[in-house]
């Protein structure tokens, strides 16, 4: 009695309050949703807003609900009117009942809903999704119990994935329970992973969908500036030279290993021995040859151009290409003396720009010509050491070259830069004919064929010649047909910005290189536009 003379005392300190300046007069009940744990008694007040007469007939209620009267009157004077309602759910089964209570008044008509629990109700709330962006390792939510009995819970956790604040408890009628979940990053792979927190409410299973956005650092962090790479399928290594400082790089992609050799001059361009032992670098004005067992630097010489590309032969000759003066020689340097020996090549001229790379017989050079309209590759021999050109390709113009070329592992096929594939062979006529077209949108800018698979790895020019821009794809050919099978996404560069987040530059691939039984691609990438000191890395991507 003294709770209801409060709670009566409190409505009509609320009702006196309310402002007589609003326009048109609104009906006011005390409660929208009335619920019944049982068979109980409770009180419902109407009043309106401001105070006037209002007259009101209860004209329909569920079957489990009576009330203490069914009309009545609120006027000036009262102020408001009590409505008592007692639920009798003695016949129902266990369970939520709902139903309206509709009031017609001389101020309109209003619904109640009303709201029976039959025993024992399990009632609860969770999220059904829970997200984590890059920036964020840890996720609040809570388990609240909107029943009348008390909620047993428990995580089935198995997973290193997520670690939860807490895996089990008790929830009391009415309470909630805030569970941090932190991520363990360190066991999750790059991009978007999915899954499911289970767990037990009362013997009721549930699942939260856990969605995760990561970035893990794969790929390794080169210092300087690469210059020029080649891989070497027999030793499975990978060389490159460098800039700022000046070295040599040995990286086992297995070990993760990496050795250096310092460079006296600054290095332009690289060559491989086919077996694999030794390198040589073109420098502007000098070459250097490095043996690549012992990790030392064999003899230095002297070179009478720079050096924009370099092709070391199995007969241990260094064939330097000129970067400059137009039409020039190919300087044939023997290594086999131990003194500056520089000649030039014989059969012909060679425009400066030339990119030369080493058949797979060891007997001839091929080159591509740059800055010559139509473009052309051509062929030189080298079984007698100083380089003789032999002859240029049949056909002038018919098909882009575009100013450089890449072979099969067997020497079979060339593929040049503007994607026209031709055959080679020891007979003229038979040389350099054409044997189809790469389906790509734009020129390639790097190539490699791997045997073990017959796959051809790509790097495409998504700029001009003059501005290239290499698409931050590595796109995978089927070597035999030539149909693209697939394009490889490069992992990004994660820079920290000034709101406490990140940004993500594109990966600028230079080089891809396949290893020897073709499961994996080893692609040397440049941060575009990041402003990184160390902008160069190493990225290993497993090939299926």
């Amino acid at each position: 009695m003294k709770k209801t003379l409060l709670l009566v005392v409190i409505l009509i300190s609320l009702f006196s309050c309310v402002s007589d300046h609003l326009e048109g007069t609104k009906l006011i009940f005390s409660e929208e949703t009335i619920v019944f744990n049982g068979s109980e008694t409770k009180s419902l007040f109407i009043s309106t807003n401001p105070k006037s007469d209002c007259d009101y007939q209860i004209t329909s209620m569920p079957s489990w609900v009576q009330a203490d009267h069914k009309s009545g009157n609120i006027n000036t004077s009262n102020g408001f009117s009590e409505v008592i309602l007692s639920s009798d759910v003695t016949n129902l089964q266990p369970g939520k009942y709902e139903g309206k209570l509709e009031f017609t008044t001389t101020l309109g008509n209003k619904t109640i809903l009303l709201q029976a629990i039959v025993g024992d109700n399990i009632s609860y709330s969770i999220p059904k999704t829970l997200s984590f962006s890059i920036n964020n390792s840890e996720v609040k939510f809570s388990i609240k119990n909107n029943g009348n009995i008390p909620l047993l819970y428990s995580f089935d956790n198995r997973d290193v994935i997520a670690i939860l604040s807490s895996n089990a408890g008790t929830i009391e009628v009415g309470g909630q329970k805030e569970i941090v979940v932190t991520l363990n990053r360190g066991v999750l792979p790059n991009g978007s992973t999915n899954f499911n927190l289970n767990l037990k409410i009362n013997n009721n299973e549930e699942a939260i969908a856990v969605d995760v956005n990561n970035f893990k650092e794969l790929k390794s962090i080169l210092i300087g500036d690469v210059m020029d790479a080649e891989y070497s399928k027999v030793k499975d290594q990978l060389v490159f030279v460098s800039a700022n400082p000046s070295k040599l790089s040995i990286y086992n992609p297995i070990t993760l290993n990496m050795e250096t050799i310092p460079l006296v001059y600054t290095p332009t361009c690289v060559s491989l021995s086919q077996d694999g032992e030794t390198a040589v670098v073109g420098h502007d004005g000098h070459i250097t040859y490095v043996n690549l067992k012992t990790k030392a630097i064999i003899k230095t010489y002297s070179s009478s151009c720079f050096a924009i590309d370099i092709v070391l032969g199995n007969n241990k000759w260094a064939y330097v290409f000129p970067k400059e003066n137009q039409w020039t020689n190919i300087r044939c340097i023997n290594m086999n003396l131990s003194n500056d020996n520089e000649a030039l090549s014989t059969g012909g001229s060679i425009y400066a720009g030339t990119k030369g790379r080493l058949h797979s017989s060891g007997k001839y050079i091929y080159g591509a010509d740059n800055g010559v309209s139509p473009s052309d590759i051509e062929k030189y021999d080298i079984q007698n050491g100083v380089a003789n050109m032999l002859y240029d390709s049949p056909y002038h113009g018919d098909y882009p070259m575009s100013g450089n070329l890449w072979f099969t592992e067997d020497g079979v096929r060339i593929f040049t830069r503007g994607k026209t594939v031709l055959r080679t062979s020891d007979v003229r006529s038979s040389d350099m004919v054409y044997n189809g077209s790469i389906a790509a949108d734009s020129n390639i800018e790097w190539l490699d064929h791997s045997a073990a698979k017959e796959n051809l790895f790509v790097i495409i020019n998504l700029g001009s010649a003059w501005l290239p821009v290499k698409s931050p794809y590595i796109y995978n050919y089927n070597a035999t047909n030539l149909n693209l099978k697939n394009k490889i996404e490069l992992e990004k560069y994660q820079v920290p910005n000034n709101f406490g987040g990140f940004n993500y530059f594109d990966a600028e691939p230079y080089f891809v290189f396949s290893n020897s039984t073709g499961n994996a691609i080893y692609i040397m990438t440049k941060a575009r536009g990041a402003g990184l000191v160390n902008e160069w890395a190493i990225q290993k991507i497993a090939v299926n």
